[in-house]
């Protein structure tokens, strides 16, 4: 599979960098047929690289990057299910060029203010250590991985010209279905209006992802088994290629290795997760019909169990909290983990991992919000469930993750309650400051709930 720019990540800390919704990266071809079989390379290979430069948009139409493109391009529009609307652009980028541009769209899109706040939540979670530099793991990361990547806003699909010989043409396969998305949707447009949409930006980059995994893969195995293959006639591939295909298929990403849990899985979802979700949706539908549009999911939820998303789609429930602080309190930062990301958390505390997929599995909504004030700092977590049960399920689970969370001798205390809301379950979550009460900020928030079941 190809990682790229139109989705090399779905932490939220990715998932505000823009150019992660269009690349491709070696963490997507990695996740080639079973161990990478169509990207296997010899010593010589690795240092035989394409030099794409002669490809420029100015250079003739006959170029080698133009030639690769226009052989994939039947089969590509084939699979996806897009036909091309109009011709595609292509360019080269050297490394240079790369980091110029991630380094642009990083401080467009993740100002430091704002990875900050973000850094401070997810450190409140138990996620990431205080002191990690996120803005920094990011750049590294995007620069480890990505190899090719489509650009919305120029409407060309660009391959970095140090890419091995042997890789151009699975990059090129990744980002023309990207391209050709583009024609259908503005992704550009699309990815900016969901840039602060937490849950629902995931799921959409998951979507678009998953379903440009699924046709280059789908091309992969073709080259492997020298016939046309139909993926949606295999078993479950998010299973098939495990939890971390990069062990799979020998890849070295030693910064993707070394990153905390909810960065690393946050990076793979929209990979594994969007290429099951295509797969499964596509097997259920009997047809090609592109998650675009207003077909887009509206929540990891349904990424993770496609069974709710077609025929009938289960919509999240839109969770606000209503503020009227008192002196002193400010607001840092605000939005929602989604059943993926709760999940996670779940899982990094809890001793039992089917204890965690059950209490996360009922999620239906949430939204987190992190205060400071005169006692210090403050989260308040509040999540939706489908049913009575479900709730209770997470309530214990909830407890029993931020026991085991704050394990050590913190001070902060965490009160995980029950209740209802416009006859809806829900859960209360207050981590807290020592010294600091609920009752301070209780009267000055409301929870509100909007859509859903």
């Amino acid at each position: 599979m190809k990682l790229g720019k139109a989705i090399v990540g779905n932490t939220r800390f990715l998932g505000q960098v823009r150019v992660c919704l269009v690349a491709t990266s070696a963490l997507a071809l990695a996740c080639g047929p079973l161990g990478g079989a169509a990207n296997e390379t010899s010593d010589s290979d690795e240092d035989s690289t394409w030099d794409a430069r002669a490809s420029a948009a100015s250079a003739p139409a006959d170029t080698a990057l133009q030639r690769m493109a226009a052989r994939l391009l039947p089969f590509m529009q084939e699979s996806s299910g897009l036909p091309a609307r109009s011709p595609l652009k292509l360019a080269s980028r050297s490394r240079a060029e790369l980091e110029a541009y991630l380094e642009r769209q990083l401080a467009e899109d993740l100002p430091p203010a704002t990875a900050t706040a973000l850094s401070r939540v997810y450190a409140r979670f138990g996620l990431i250590p205080e002191t990690l530099d996120i803005s920094g793991l990011l750049r590294t990361l995007l620069l480890e991985q990505v190899v090719g990547y489509y650009d919305p806003e120029r409407d060309t699909l660009y391959v970095i010209d140090s890419v091995p010989l042997t890789q151009v043409e699975a990059v090129l396969a990744h980002e023309i279905v990207h391209a050709l998305q583009d024609q259908y949707v503005d992704l550009d447009s699309l990815m900016s209006s969901l840039k602060d949409r937490g849950d629902r930006a995931t799921a959409a980059r998951a979507a678009l992802e998953g379903h440009a995994t699924y046709a280059m893969l789908e091309w992969q195995w073709g080259q492997v088994t020298g016939s046309r293959v139909d993926l949606t006639q295999l078993p479950n591939l998010t299973e098939a290629l495990g939890a971390d295909p990069l062990a799979l298929a020998g890849v070295e990403m030693p910064a993707l290795r070394d990153a905390p849990r909810v960065i690393r899985e946050g990076l793979l979802f929209p990979y594994l997760g969007g290429l099951g979700f295509v797969q499964s949706f596509w097997s259920r539908r009997g047809s090609r019909v592109t998650p675009l549009g207003d077909a887009l999911p509206g929540s990891t939820e349904v990424i993770m169990h496609p069974e709710r998303y077609w025929p009938t789609r289960d919509e999240p429930t839109d969770v606000f909290i209503d503020e009227d602080l008192p002196d002193g309190w400010t607001r840092v930062f605000s939005d929602g983990l989604g059943e993926h990301e709760t999940l996670i958390f779940l899982e990094e505390f809890l001793l039992q991992q089917d204890q965690a997929k059950v209490a996360a599995a009922g999620w239906d909504g949430d939204r987190y919000a992190l205060y400071d004030g005169p006692g210090g700092e403050v989260l308040l977590w509040v999540s939706v469930w489908d049913s009575d049960n479900e709730s209770a399920e997470f309530v214990a689970a909830a407890r029993e993750a931020f026991a085991r969370r704050y394990s050590d001798t913190s001070g902060r205390d965490v009160i995980v309650s029950g209740q209802h809301s416009a006859g809806r379950p829900i859960v209360i979550v207050w981590d807290l400051a020592a010294g600091v009460s609920s009752a301070e900020l209780e009267g000055a928030l409301t929870v509100r709930l909007e859509g859903g079941e």
